[in-house]
């Protein structure tokens, strides 16, 4: 807003007033002018009383502030030195300044008290003040101060001390109130003294006493006198002139505190002998143009300045409400007024200043409220984030440790307090080393240079072990990364991430110790059992005797599997072992050659024996007492028998027949068992196996698998980034057979591995032709299980991986993780081979097993797809959320990338992009599609 007209200043127009009210004064009459002095005489003692009540106030209010001030700058004080100083180090600093203050302020007392309104340390005299304003200050957060009088009067000061948003303590300083009484005299040459409560007596009927009064032996009189003659209200309400010992004094009472009517009271006395002397000399001088001319000027010079002190006394009392934010109000007591043609003065201006402050001051406040709902909304959301991530750390299955750089414990989660053995409070604080043991001097000498800095990459990681608070040894696989500080004034940290393969541990030492072993059961496996029944066979044959073959499927496993304890499943089959071992004789061969499947090589056998064999098996397995999730089951097998050399001369013929005979005995309605016989109608297994043989060697023949793309998203890119190639069986009716309806058979024929070899010579001509193209697409191509253990599949893959144009880095091979971690030992060798090529690896179906995370550790994969299962209700269900995000921060810490897969809606995509996964696949990404 800008102030339109003339500038013309306040002097002049006072200037040319007073100029113009003397000539009009000159031109009264002496008569009005003897009659206007009598009046004026009475004004001006009423102006100059009034004077000397302002006065008085205006000391005793500059005296406050000044106390004020001095306990601001004590508080101010304290809180700069308390930020880097203990406070009793910020009182012995006061010690040392406080007496050089106190005679520069003239303070008679300082005390500093706590939260508590308790005297904590006190400089100066020592005065005994009443303590109900300190807590009045603590309390309000504002000073306070109040005049008390013990045996002469003081004044106290009460300020504030703040620190972190709250009220730390409070300083009190208190002054003696004689120095007000001494600059007013020197001021005014008036007296003043103090009114203090007292009891009544003979000489004095007022209940008060005379303190600190100047000149006491001229004014005691005066005191005794108005004591007697008047009361208290009366010379509260008018002033009152006496004439005692040929002088006449002006007597006038006024409470020192404005707000409260009690004492103490100030008493004005003012000898005004000489002005009453004078004034009657005056008066008969009145006829004297020039005295009395002067005097009117005088008078209207001090209604002038009072009608102007008081548009300024306006604005003072208007200011406060400015930090009350009550700026309505403030604009309705300060306004401007209409400017005349002599312009505007410094009043006006400074008037439109402060309403321009206001202005700025009510927009400054909704800024700071606008962006204070701000905050608060970021904070309510960064609550909700920590919360999650706390909970998200909390539910891990890994170990989450942070540690300083000397190896201070920081934070901990429960599944490592878990693993240590202990509760957080007794890990937190102690150095990590201390779970190490001695002996695992690469981890410690790592971990060393990895505090110091040493370690280019910042991280390292190792399968080292875990000392608990127990004294056990656990086998951990651990990652270890530096966080370098943000800023100047954060510590780095070490992130520790560790995962307890001390079972996995175990499962490979007897992977690699006994490969021909069942890991569960301890019997021969699928490969040993080949062997032994062909040495077995051979043997019979050479020696002319009958060997018998029983093979058994577990009746209703798959149920008991599917209640969901997989560990009580395998004990279940640990049982049924051991059962089977004390059922048959010790010359027998015992093998698991599946998942719920075993076989029995019986030498020197005949019907009837085998006969009772079977029959027993069943009863002793019956008779186990197997109970899961509440429920009970009844544990039976169905059994193929076939002998040889009656049943077939060769292993796999003989073994065949056992199972055309087991599938009969399960189609009885299991726990039976049944004898091959070549006159029984076997027909339609066999035609269905013959059909399948004889449509899947003719799709090999004649090239009848095609390849359907879908396409997988860079999530961070928003871009394709690769194609996953699916497999189809296209009959001559043009009819499109799923991988899922012939797959199964086709390893059951051995075919599997011709299969795999022709997609991947499609899927390396797709990648031939995208580069001629320029298109910069990846492709994958799946594996079989059966894959793994195929000597000639290497060097069939390597032919065509080193052809010219072909990228090994953009052909991805998918194995299911399944697959590779039951034949663990093979996979790995065939997939280090490969990737010694220059190709890349997926694991997929990744977290449907306990062990993930230990195989994610030891498999060199480059990319793990998360099991569909927990992907595709992830936004309806939140656990799945919770066990995806630790999936994905478990892989990202390995340094794999992140597939999900059954991405269906937006819904889904957008928490996954949350999460940090790296791509992502499903039909809301796009359906697999032909090329053409």
């Amino acid at each position: 807003m800008h102030i339109k007209g003339i500038f013309f200043s306040l002097r002049w127009k006072l200037a040319i007033l007073f100029g113009s009210v003397f000539l009009i004064l000159h031109s009264v009459f002496s008569y009005f002018s003897y009659l206007e002095a009598i009046n004026n005489f009475e004004l001006d003692r009423k102006n100059i009383q009034s004077s000397h009540i302002i006065i008085a106030k205006a000391l005793t209010e500059d005296s406050f502030l000044v106390l004020e001030q001095f306990g601001e700058l004590l508080s101010l004080i304290d809180v700069l030195s308390s930020q880097d100083k203990p406070r009793y180090q910020v009182l012995s600093v006061l010690d040392e300044t406080l007496s050089k203050w106190q005679f520069s302020w003239d303070m008679e007392n300082v005390t500093y008290f706590d939260n508590q309104a308790q005297p904590i340390k006190s400089w100066g005299s020592q005065l005994v003040a009443l303590n109900s304003i300190v807590k009045k200050v603590l309390r309000n957060e504002a000073p306070e101060h109040q005049v008390f009088c013990p045996h002469k009067c003081f004044q106290q000061t009460v300020t504030p001390v703040m620190g972190n948003s709250e009220t730390s303590g409070a300083f009190s300083v208190i002054r003696s109130f004689a120095d007000v009484i001494i600059k007013y005299k020197r001021a005014t040459h008036s007296d003043i003294g103090l009114l203090i409560m007292d009891e009544a007596t003979e000489q004095h009927q007022w209940p008060y006493k005379l303190s600190g009064m100047t000149l006491p032996e001229k004014n005691g009189p005066v005191f005794d006198y108005i004591s007697r003659h008047f009361t208290i209200d009366e010379l509260l309400d008018h002033s009152k002139t006496i004439s005692l010992n040929d002088a006449v004094f002006e007597v006038r009472v006024f409470p020192v505190h404005q707000e409260a009517a009690g004492p103490p009271f100030f008493l004005f006395v003012d000898d005004i002998t000489a002005d009453f002397t004078g004034f009657n000399e005056d008066l008969k001088q009145v006829w004297f143009q020039g005295v009395i001319s002067f005097l009117a000027s005088l008078m209207l010079l001090i209604v002038v300045l009072h009608f102007s002190l008081r548009r300024v006394t306006q604005l003072s009392q208007a200011l406060p409400l400015l930090s009350q934010n009550q700026y309505e109000q403030f604009k309705k007591q300060v306004t401007i007024k209409a400017f005349s043609n002599f312009g505007y003065d410094e009043l006006d201006k400074l008037n439109h200043t402060a309403l321009t402050l206001s202005d700025q001051l009510e927009h400054l406040e909704l800024e700071v409220r606008s962006n204070t709902l701000k905050l608060l909304e970021k904070s309510q959301a960064l609550g909700k984030e920590r919360d999650f991530v706390r909970q998200l750390v909390d539910v891990a299955p890994i170990i989450i440790i942070t540690q300083k750089l000397n190896g201070i414990i920081l934070t901990i989660n429960q599944a490592g307090v878990d693993e240590f053995e202990s509760d957080s409070r007794s890990i937190i604080g102690k150095v990590f080393d201390a779970f190490l043991p001695e002996s695992d001097k690469e981890h410690l000498d790592k971990l060393s240079r990895l505090r110091a800095g040493d370690l280019r990459s910042g991280r390292f990681q190792v399968d080292g072990l875990l000392l608990t608070e127990s004294g056990k040894l656990l086998n951990v696989s651990w990652l270890h990364t530096l966080l370098k500080s943000v800023g100047n004034t954060n510590e780095a940290v070490i992130l520790t991430l560790g995962v307890d393969i001390s079972a996995c541990k175990i499962a490979e030492e007897k992977s690699f110790r006994m490969p021909v072993y069942d890991y569960l059961t301890g019997l021969s496996n699928s490969r040993k059992f080949q062997e032994e029944l062909a040495l077995a066979l051979a043997s019979a044959q050479r020696y002319d005797y009958q060997v018998a073959l029983i093979y058994m499927d577990l009746d209703h496993y798959k149920a008991i599997n599917d209640c969901g304890d997989h560990e009580g499943a395998d004990q279940l089959l640990v049982r049924i072992a051991s059962v089977l071992k004390n059922t048959l004789r010790s010359t027998d061969l015992l093998s698991r050659v599946g998942d719920n499947e075993f076989a029995v090589v019986m030498p020197h056998a005949d019907l009837e024996g085998i006969e009772c064999i079977a029959k027993k098996i069943n009863e002793v397995l019956m008779a186990l007492d197997v109970g899961f999730a509440e429920k009970k089951y009844q544990v039976s097998a169905s059994l193929g028998i076939a002998f040889f050399p009656q049943h077939g001369m060769a292993p796999n013929e003989l073994l065949a027949n056992a199972n055309f005979a087991m599938c009969q005995a399960k189609a009885m309605g299991g726990g039976q068992y049944h004898v091959f016989s070549p006159d029984f109608d076997y027909q339609v297994k066999l035609n269905r196996m013959l059909y399948w043989q004889a449509t899947l060697e003719d799709a090999i023949a004649n090239d009848k698998f095609v390849l359907f793309y879908q396409p997988i998203l860079n999530i961070k890119t928003n871009a394709i980034s690769h194609f996953e190639c699916l497999i189809r069986l296209q009959l001559d009716d043009e009819q499109l057979i799923m991988p899922a309806d012939f797959i199964g058979h086709a390893e059951e024929l051995g075919l599997s591995g011709q299969i795999d070899r022709l997609v991947l010579k499609k899927v390396v001509k797709k990648h031939i032709e995208y580069e001629r193209q320029g298109q910069d697409y990846k492709l994958t191509v799946n594996l079989s299980g059966h894959s793994f253990n195929d000597p000639t599949l290497f060097e069939d893959v390597s032919q065509l991986i080193n052809m010219p144009e072909v990228d090994p880095a953009k052909i991805i091979f998918e194995i299911t993780e399944t697959a590779a971690v039951s034949n663990f030992a093979a996979a790995k060798i065939l997939i280090d081979r490969i990737k010694a090529l220059g190709c890349v690896f997926a694991l997929d179906d990744f977290g449907g097993n306990f062990s993930s995370f230990y195989y994610l550790r030891h498999f060199p994969v480059d990319y793990v797809k998360i099991d569909g299962s927990f992907i595709r209700q992830i936004d309806k269900r939140e656990d799945d959320k919770i066990f995806v995000k630790a999936l994905a921060g478990v892989a990202h810490a390995f340094g794999k990338k992140i597939v999900a897969e059954f991405i269906e809606n937006e819904a889904i995509l957008t928490i996954l992009k949350e999460f940090g996964i790296d791509y992502a696949q499903g039909y809301y990404i796009g359906r697999p599609r032909r090329a053409d």
